[in-house]
């Protein structure tokens, strides 16, 4: 069964998007792929609680 895909829009300072689109093309991936990755790791993260800002706000 495929998965649900949800879309959405994100704002960021140019020079984030550019730092972000060049590593994704030498990584040989999309901008999609990189981010979606690094969220991925983000959230992984801070469920095993390795999160600085978890760990600020507690």
């Amino acid at each position: 069964m495929p998965e649900t895909v949800v879309h959405f829009q994100i704002r960021m300072p140019p020079a984030l998007h550019e730092q972000l689109a060049s590593w994704a093309k030498e990584d040989k991936a999309s901008l999609n792929a990189l981010i979606v990755g690094l969220l991925e790791k983000a959230v992984e993260q801070h469920s095993k609680g390795g999160s600085k800002e978890k760990n600020l706000s507690s």
